[in-house]
């Protein structure tokens, strides 16, 4: 699977209208709508550019975007200033999330019946459930990828037991 993060500021360098035209679901925030928009914009031009699809068209089954040809399988996930995307030649599912460190987590561990013992194994267990999630019910999990960085936790699922994980990650410092 390869998995890119991307800051999600650099929607501000896409012009409007052109985001719009990735508009998937009706969104009334205006920072959660261009952000939905610019995931899906993203998800497009990897889709062309690195694997050189042509039918790029976007359907939903059971709620989860779906490439139309099935050429290849793909998962977004969105926290504080970035985007992540996932893509693979079988069914996948990723989450982001960004460390808070107000959150409760262990009273929402416990409600979760996750086991964490730390604020670090809470972010794997959650991120981990929100991936399975994307993954579909009643998809057999057969393969877990998680990395971190800066205060953000990512897991990547998928159901091929040999699948790969490449991390590409769009951070720039000090800026």
């Amino acid at each position: 699977m390869d998995i890119f993060v991307i800051r999600i500021e650099d929607a501000n360098n896409v012009n409007e209208d052109l985001l719009e035209e990735f508009q998937k679901k009706e969104i009334s925030n205006e920072k959660k709508r261009k952000t939905h928009c610019f995931s899906y914009f993203m998800v497009d031009r990897i889709l062309r550019e690195v694997y050189k699809i042509e039918n790029r068209e976007i359907i939903f089954k059971e709620n989860k975007p779906v490439l139309k040809s099935g050429e290849k399988h793909f998962s977004i996930s969105h926290s504080g200033e970035y985007t992540v995307l996932g893509f693979s030649d079988c069914n996948c599912g990723i989450d982001i999330e960004k460390v808070n460190n107000k959150r409760d987590w262990k009273a929402i561990a416990e409600r979760m019946d996750f086991k964490s013992q730390s604020e670090e194994e809470f972010y794997k267990d959650w991120t981990k459930y929100e991936a399975e999630y994307k993954l579909g019910n009643g998809v057999k999990l057969e393969n877990v990828y998680q990395a971190s960085f800066d205060n953000y936790c990512i897991t990547a699922v998928s159901k091929n037991p040999e699948e790969k994980f490449d991390l590409y990650l769009d951070i720039k410092k000090g800026t």
